[in-house]
């Protein structure tokens, strides 16, 4: 190790213990220490404020044991993890939002008319709507409602209550090399978005990552804005932070966003050393491919790291390709699906903090419901049993592709806000594709910024991100391009920009709203329906596979 960055660590253990020490409060929260098992957080109860309508106090990120500084033989890295939960707080956020308040009654939250999404989608513009001012939607929405994702387009499913047994959360997990610092951090969610146009200035991933940055205690532990990966969950029966179904209330947006940039500073304040583990597991039984005009070969790998400090596990981060749908609507109740059952039982088994992130899940139904959650969990080896990380720098790079917009039905949501991303009016063209011996060309009057993660451990690990739904080919030919290291081509990262499917695998009129008919499944593959353009898969793919080339 090269004596300045020895020198760098041992100055950050010192200054980790000096904050945890001292106290670590950021935001109204604070850092305790984890429990060997899963621990249940406040305010998840089956009413607006809690168990039985009691008030809920304020959550605390639950993080790792806090840093002891004794050296682990073999330590090579610092890593921290804090998990907290995301239970609504109405009567929190009151000074911040007066009259903030949950509604739970489903007959009390509007509902859309699929009907009218054909004409939305048609091109035709609807008239200012309830709910516009206080949601930042134009959507019907009442605003006081909290709507689930993924099932139809507009406000369809609300939420009732929060799921009592497993809750629903954020978690965070901090690696640093001394110098640069990756945290990732995941959200029970069907997704969360890069720039938001609407909803709010400072709550997009790209805001996030910018004040974390800023943080003076985080940028000296090696925190920049390409330090911050935010991966949802995906899970349907989770609350939508994107618009397209209904949206949360603005005081929900901006508690979840406090709990996020919380977690993730908890995160890194708790950084101790440890021994980094990982491992490739194949798990056939559990997804399945789902395209209905031709066959694609699934992506079966579980692939996960585990970090152990002086203290136990910190946490063990598992990544598999399965779409988190097992539970339906769940009858009105958010929950977190079969990732919710992986998580708890990496917890039970192992201690510390369990994170679950989706890889090429653009194609993946799982198959076996949600208890396939608890089966892959069941599936790791048991402490000290995986491919040690020897060590090595932390390399971490951000870049961003620009993309088209030449999907005319979700522009046409995009633009009035009723999927509220942020677009840009500038005009592009791309030709992407394979050594451009082949390339997918594609042009557009306006554009979309999305970004894009690649980290290297050492020579063992590399880990990259995608901003939405990539298919499993993208996934499977990331992992086929480095062949030295396990590899964790994370999806749904830091944006959720629908499908983003290869040219080779997406039909151009099921593109342009065909898919939206008769839920999608009579004329063409219905996630045609929600690619941005036809050239979005190629373009993410190639860019990744340049980072990862780079990242020597």
């Amino acid at each position: 190790m090269p004596p300045a960055r020895a020198a760098l660590r041992s100055l950050l253990v010192g200054a980790v213990v000096g904050s945890v020490g001292l106290s670590a409060a950021w935001a109204g929260v604070s850092i305790l220490p984890t429990p060997a098992a899963s621990t249940q957080g406040a305010g998840v109860g089956n009413g607006p404020d809690g168990e039985h309508g009691k008030p809920s106090p304020s959550p605390s990120p639950t993080a790792s044991p806090t840093p002891t500084g004794i050296p682990l033989p073999g330590a090579t890295y610092l890593v921290g993890a804090a998990k907290s939960s995301i239970a609504p707080r109405p009567k929190d956020m009151e000074k911040r939002f007066p009259g903030a308040r949950w509604e739970t009654n489903p007959a009390e939250c509007k509902t859309l008319d699929q009907n009218e999404i054909s004409r939305i989608a048609g091109g035709n513009v609807m008239e200012p709507l309830d709910g516009i001012a206080s949601t930042g939607s134009p959507w019907p929405e009442n605003p006081s409602c909290i709507y689930m994702g993924g099932f139809g387009i507009g406000p369809m499913n609300p939420v009732s209550s929060f799921d009592t047994v497993d809750g629903l959360w954020v978690r965070s997990l901090a690696i640093s090399d001394g110098s640069q610092t990756l945290i990732t951090t995941v959200i029970d969610a069907e997704g969360w978005l890069y720039d938001y146009k609407s909803k709010c200035t400072d709550c997009g991933a790209k805001q996030i990552a910018e004040a974390l940055a800023g943080d003076p205690e985080l940028k000296a532990l090696g925190v920049t804005t390409a330090s911050h990966v935010l991966h949802a969950t995906h899970s349907h029966s989770a609350p939508d932070f994107i618009g397209g179904w209904g949206f949360v209330p603005n005081w929900y947006m901006a508690q979840v966003t406090d709990t996020i940039k919380a977690t993730a500073k908890a995160a890194v304040l708790s950084m101790q050393q440890a021994k980094i583990e990982v491992g490739e597991i194949e798990a056939r039984p559990y997804n399945s491919e789902r395209r209905d005009t031709y066959r694609s070969a699934e992506e079966q790998q579980l692939s996960w790291l585990r970090a152990v400090g002086a203290n136990g596990t910190i946490a063990t981060l598992g990544a598999y390709a399965a779409h988190p749908t097992a539970n339906g609507t769940n009858s009105g109740v958010a929950s977190g699906d079969w990732v919710a059952l992986f998580e708890r039982r990496l917890e039970e088994r192992f201690g510390g903090v369990g994170l679950h992130i989706m890889t090429g899940l653009g194609n993946m139904s799982n198959s076996g419901g949600v208890t396939i959650g608890t089966k892959l969990a069941d599936l790791l080896p048991a402490i000290g049993k995986g491919r040690p990380v020897l060590g090595g720098d932390l390399k971490l790079a951000q870049k961003t592709y620009t993309s088209p917009i030449t999907n005319v039905p979700l522009d046409a949501l995009g633009t009035p806000g009723f999927f509220d991303r942020r677009f840009d009016p500038t005009p592009v063209a791309v030709s992407v594709g394979k050594e451009q011996t082949a390339p997918c060309t594609s042009a557009s009057a306006q554009s979309v910024v999305l970004p894009i993660t690649a980290a290297k451990l050492g020579d063992d690990v590399v880990i990259t991100t995608a901003p939405g739904e990539v298919f499993s080919n993208a996934t499977n030919t990331i992992k086929e391009k480095s062949t030295t290291a396990v590899v964790f081509p994370f999806a749904q990262s830091n944006d959720a920009l629908g499908y983003m499917p290869q040219s080779f695998e997406i039909n151009p009129v099921g593109q342009q709203g065909l898919g939206f008919a008769f839920g999608g499944y009579v004329f063409v593959n219905y996630e045609d329906s929600y690619a941005v353009d036809r050239c979005i898969g190629d373009g993410i793919l190639e860019t990744t596979l340049k980072m990862v080339s780079d990242l020597k």
